[in-house]
């Protein structure tokens, strides 16, 4: 397992923190440098670029441009305008205390950011359970997008895909898509970034917005795949907002490093913070910032501030006040892409970071947009009518750095080429699975994009629930590696670009390379058969290949086999006597397939071990952490050395030989559980990366006590020191001028070629000293700018060659800070501890020994916390700097990780005041406690009966929850009530005035009434969400079809007004018997207001009988459809009739009787089913008194069912 190490904690930035002190109080602090954004339209974008080069990306240090505020759209970049526009849209956000994610909408989140900024004071700055809400990585909405396009300048936007000038040398006529015509295109020239070339589907979209308050943060990190970052402010919080609520002013602290510093942090934070950068996962303490052996420039972002992030340089940062929106995103280049596949790839496969900008597939297809825009310049140059013309394009200097970033791009492609060729067997090219390029294969351990061959595993192959399998796919660097599934070997070739397709493309482009170049030289590309024969080291492939060979396939489906035991263990002899025999060493016995591992001694298969010439085994564990070397590095070497050979094996045997020099590890390894990350069905074979090299430094002697300079800082420190005095001169080979033979220096021209000193590269200088920036950083006066790097305009004040030569002397830790300035130890809780350098933290290391330990701890438990003596009852103890094996025994890696737990627990239950039962139960104690107590009290003690509530009350706990996720999830939502209800409906007709037959007095009969209910439900709800069912109170069990769907123009939308329906009908209707026997028919009649009807409750009297299960539902409905469509003819046709007397036919064309006035009734509400004797009929009046239909005032009505729609019976009320 892992060393027990500590680490440093997380310690927040004050609210009150004053920057500008923190600045001029501290050595190695100082303000990056500032230039306007008005400078770039004075001195042209050709200037600008040039600075970018060579302060950016060649000098690796941060740069601002201030007074882009000015030029964003006042309207658009601001609260308002997000809320109101995307203010619905729900995103992640980030709580930084928990470490989860809480998914909230962008309006919810922006009107509760004041409450989240109010709760920090410089009392509470440290608590650790208050929310830390932040609003990262969201789209950029399409409108920013488009406004930041007219502000940015083009050679710094996303996605750029050219940095040529309008009508500029290559330019072609093209449609203006704003006016009729054409129009002059840009020039050809390269890509400001070389993520546009990949096709649309393929691109990484990482223009994000970030939306913080007072106390978030993002961590120490670097740029993904090294490329460049762009960052710009383009709203904060000022005073007030505009609905008049007092704010604080928002604004973003910067930490920011040099790209030359990279491994002077990257050791830093591994060897005295405990952290690994490429995780970023830790935010640096100030303290842990001054204690650097690095020079730190701070910026205070405001509004209108664009930070340019170099390369590969970590930095951090810290939102203040109530509001920061950013606006973010990444360029790739040629220089990005060279450090990416040398530095940010490797070590993000050891982590397990995916990879999101297919850098290699980035490289392939830039060559083939290049090659494009080149041949269109050959063509351009072959068909010119002018001789000047020709000329002029020939040696365009955008169009010369587009040849020379061509080549630099041809010269990567080669190494994809050379790394994935395999030895010509035309059996295995058969072998090799083709799988068409989609960019969207990965490796299952590392999460890199692959971008062409791979290994898959025909065995782990899992079914997922879509149809699809879940392949096991390998890159072959983590397969190198001894990464790999359960199987190990037995995998498959599969590529997804035919070879030959690709070695066909690498001769053309060598081909136009060595044409534009003027012939064939000794600087022209090699085919790529030559360059393969020149490699003295087997390739990726072939490695892979061999290593295929060598491991040994297990199945995933068996279980794993047992360990074996030692051979060696050897029994006690007893002679006749009595006495022992002393014991007689067996010879080891080595299997086949094995051989020594020359460090630990001990018999190990032979795939796990790197064999060298002279007979000696190494396994990979101990070449990688003992001595830097990776399990690639010994298998692609046919002639490799072991350290032996080389004469600086530090194992415990050579030491003792003479002449040999142990061998010193340069860095430090944390080591990283890669299982999180990998698929789970991963495993490592061959190294433990999960192991630390702690063992192997301690026991070189470079294991120091903190607050001292180590070896291996010292090291990274001379390193960066050097990179630093090359200086950032432009490489001939590399770059062209932008202004031919002329050189910018100090806004003055003059002539390169002319003015060169004798014996001096004809190649154009220049540095960014060279270039007019602003002086002003943060606008301090020129004089007090004292923090800014010097120039021609600035001058040092003192000598810096001195200052050199102290920097030197004096050690990397030479910036110790006060211990009372950013650290108050009352607000520390038990577990934390300081340095000298006042960097709090986590836990204290387990092999040093901790003044909080209590005195009363079990000896053996404090002497097993204390480092080991060197001598020990009189004996002398072998010296501890003899390490046997790279691994340490499995009984003291299990009793070093039970030291640490046994001091933290003890620590923890300090804390908690429970240390006395902790240590007791700890070293198996108990101690019996008497106590004494009156006879009589314990007897009426004991008599009373127990408690119903054993358990103690809560203690009240003070919330600091203050925002709360809005998203609506299904196990939130209440259960919403039946909003249908049940009620009989009569037909129309039955409530006419007039009269079809004769008039009679016959009541209705018991037999004329259907011996079964139906009933109509009144919903309030939208048709659209209705569920419609037929209520039998007859249920005979059965399950009835389903109603078909109401029609179009029975779901018309009703159109009266929102007035309140009356619960009861009005005292003023007039009670009418029914003139003909009116069908029952089951409808739905949405509970939507209007004056005009009143809610239908009539009651029914009679015996029911069953439904007619003979008639179909489809046909009821017909029916019942066609009669719904009649009633309202029905009503023009009636005569007016006795209200006592039941309805009777008249001849057409009778003369119409007017209605008599209404009478008073009273309607019996239908209650559980039944039905109370009727009296008289009811119908539904106007308020004017006329007779309305259901249908006619506008009221939706679905009918259900009509099943009983041949049986009348007369209505009585």
């Amino acid at each position: 397992m892992p060393s027990a190490r500590r680490s440093a904690a997380f310690d927040p930035i004050s609210p009150d923190l004053d920057l500008d002190a923190l600045v001029q109080q501290t050595p190695n602090f100082e303000y990056v440098t500032r230039i306007s954004c008005d400078m770039i339209e004075t001195q042209g974008l050709d200037t600008f670029e040039k600075l970018v080069l060579l302060h950016v990306i060649i000098g690796g240090r941060p740069l601002v441009i201030e007074g882009f505020h000015k030029r964003l759209d006042e309207w658009t970049f601001t609260n308002g305008w997000l809320q109101d526009n995307h203010g619905k849209k729900f995103e992640q956000a980030r709580n930084l205390s928990k470490q989860t994610n809480m998914t909230v909408s962008i309006g919810h989140y922006l009107n509760n950011i004041g409450k989240l900024t109010n709760q920090w004071n410089r009392h509470n700055y440290r608590d650790r359970d208050r929310q830390r809400l932040y609003l990262k990585d969201i789209d950029c909405p399409q409108v920013w997008h488009d406004k930041l396009r007219e502000v940015i300048p083009p050679n710094l936007f996303y996605l750029n895909d050219s940095t040529g000038d309008v009508a500029g040398p290559g330019s072609v006529d093209e449609p203006n898509p704003h006016a009729s015509g054409l129009r002059r295109s840009r020039g050809v020239a390269r890509a400001g970034d070389l993520m546009s070339c990949l096709p649309p589907a393929m691109r990484a979209e990482n223009l994000m917005c970030y939306i913080g308050h007072e106390g978030t943060y993002t961590p120490a990190h670097r740029e993904m795949c090294a490329s460049l970052g762009q960052n710009l402010m383009v709203e904060t919080s000022g005073t007030l907002d505009p609905d008049g609520k007092p704010t604080k002013p928002g604004s973003s602290i910067w930490f920011m490093t040099e790209s030359k510093d990279r491994h002077l942090v990257s050791e830093y934070w591994l060897s005295t913070l405990g952290h690994d950068i490429e995780i970023e996962a830790h935010f640096a303490q100030i303290n842990a910032w001054k204690s650097a052996p690095f020079k730190t420039y701070i910026v205070e972002q405001k509004l209108g501030d664009f930070i340019l992030i170099p390369p590969l340089a970590p930095h951090q940062v810290w939102n203040r006040g109530t509001r920061t929106m950013k606006v973010a995103w990444n360029r790739t280049t040629v220089e990005t892409l060279e450090l990416a596949l040398d530095e940010a790839l490797p070590r993000a496969r050891m982590v397990g970071r995916d990879e999101q900008y297919k850098n290699k597939a980035m490289i392939y297809f830039a060559l083939d947009r290049y090659s494009g825009l080149l041949k269109h310049v050959d063509h351009q140059t072959r068909t010119a009518a002018q001789p000047n013309f020709a000329q002029a394009l020939m040696y365009s200097p955008k169009i010369r750095q587009l040849q020379k970033d061509f080549r630099r791009l041809f010269s990567l492609y080669t190494r994809l080429l050379l790394s994935e060729a395999l030895p010509h067997n035309p059996r295995d090219d058969k072998k090799i699975q083709y799988l068409p390029f989609d960019s969207n294969v990965t490796c299952s351990f590392c999460r890199c994009n692959i971008f062409n061959r791979f290994l898959t595993c025909p065995t782990c192959v899992v079914p997922l629930e879509n149809g699809e399998e879940d392949t096991y796919d390998i890159c072959l660097e983590c397969y190198a590696m001894g990464r790999s599934c359960r199987c190990i070997s037995g995998y498959r070739w599969v590529e997804q670009f035919k070879w030959q397709e690709l070695t066909e493309k690498h001769e053309r482009w060598r081909q136009q390379i060595i044409s534009f170049e003027g012939g064939l030289s000794d600087k022209s590309p090699q085919s790529l058969h030559m360059e393969r024969q020149y490699m003295r080291k087997k390739p990726l492939a072939q490695v892979c290949q061999e290593q295929l060979k060598l491991r040994p396939w297990n199945d995933p489906k068996k279980p794993p086999p047992a360990p074996k035991t030692s051979k060696d263990a050897d029994e006690s002899r007893v002679n006749v006597n009595g006495e022992v025999s002393p014991k007689k060493k067996k010879p080891q016995v080595i299997e086949k397939g094995y051989m020594k591992n020359h460090v630990s001694n001990y018999p190990e298969p032979i795939w796990k071990l790197g064999v060298c010439s002279c007979g000696r085994a190494y396994s990979y564990g101990s070449l990688f952490r003992a001595f830097d070397v990776a399990p690639l590095t010994v298998m692609e070497d046919p002639d490799w050395q072991c350290p032996h050979c080389l004469r600086i094996c530090s194992c415990g045997k050579c030491r003792k030989v003479a002449g040999i020099q142990p061998y010193e590890p340069t860095g430090t390894v944390l080591g990283y559980d890669t299982r999180r990350v990998a698929d789970p069905r991963s495993t490592e074979s061959l190294v433990d990366f999960r192991q630390s090299n702690f063992e192997w430094v301690k026991k070189a002697g470079d294991d120091l006590p903190a607050g001292e300079e180590t070896r291996r800082l010292s090291r990274r420190f001379d390193e960066a020191e050097a990179a630093k005095s090359q200086g950032d001169a432009l490489d001939g080979d590399h770059y062209v001028d932008e202004d031919g033979d002329m050189t910018m220096v100090n806004g003055n021209a003059a002539r390169s070629a002319e003015g060169q000193a004798e014996g001096a590269s004809p190649t154009a200088q220049a540095s960014p000293d060279d270039i007019p920036i602003d002086p002003l950083l943060g606008g301090l006066p020129p004089a007090e700018a004292s923090n800014s790097r010097p120039t021609s305009h600035n001058p040092a004040p003192h000598n810096e060659d001195a200052e050199h030569d102290s920097v030197k002397e004096t050690p990397p830790f030479r910036f110790v800070a006060p211990s009372a300035v950013m650290l108050d130890q009352r607000h520390l809780g038990g577990g934390f501890t300081t340095d000298a350098n006042g960097i709090v933290f986590q836990y204290p290391d387990p092999t040093d020994p901790d003044p909080t330990v209590p005195q009363y701890a079990p000896p053996q438990v404090e002497h097993r916390l204390q480092p080991s003596s060197s001598a020990e009852n009189g004996k002398k103890r072998k010296r501890s700097d003899v390490l046997q094996s790279d691994l340490l025994d499995p009984n003291e890696a299990n009793e070093l990780y039970h030291k640490a737990q046994v001091k933290r627990t003890l620590m923890e239950a300090r804390r908690n005041n429970r240390h006395i039962i902790a240590e007791a139960a700890m070293s198996g104690k108990s101690l019996p406690v008497k106590l004494k107590m009156d006879k009589d009290k314990l007897a009426h003690i004991i008599s009373q009966p127990p408690s119903e509530n054993t358990q103690p009350a809560p203690r009240p706990k003070s919330s600091t929850l203050i925002l709360q996720s809005d998203y609506p999830s299904p196990s939130d939502k209440k259960p919403v009530p039946n909003p249908l209800k049940r009620a009989r409906v009569e037909r129309d007709n039955d409530f006419t005035t007039r009269s079809k037959g004769k008039k009679t007095n016959k009541a209705p009969q018991a037999s004329d009434l259907p011996k079964t209910s139906k009933y109509m439900e009144i919903s309030s709800e939208s048709e659209d969400e209705e569920t419609m069912e037929d209520v039998d109170e007859t249920h005979t069990g059965k399950d009835e079809p389903k109603p078909r769907p109401l029609p179009a123009y029975l779901a018309r939308k009703n159109d009266v007004g929102d007035n309140e329906i009356p619960k009861e009908l009005s005292s003023e209707s007039k009670q009418r018997p029914s003139r003909r026997k009116s069908t029952l028919v089951e409808t739905a009649v949405t509970n939507r207001p209007s004056p005009n009807i009143g809610r239908l409750r009539d009651s029914w009297k009679g015996a029911k009988e069953p439904v007619d299960e003979e008639i179909s539902v489809a046909e009821a409905n017909r029916k019942a459809k066609l009669r719904a469509m009649q009633w309202d003819q029905d009503d023009s046709d009636d005569d007016d009739s006795d209200p006592e007397s039941p309805p009777e036919e008249q001849p057409d064309g009778a003369k119409q009787k007017t209605p008599a006035p209404p009478k008073p009734s009273s309607v019996a509400p239908l209650r559980n089913g039944s039905s109370s004797a009727p009296s008289k009929g009811a119908k539904a009046v106007t308020p004017s008194g006329g007779p309305r239909s259901v249908f006619s005032n506008g009221t939706k009505v679905r009918i259900v069912s009509a099943m009983n729609a041949d049986k009348r019976h007369s209505m009585g009320s």
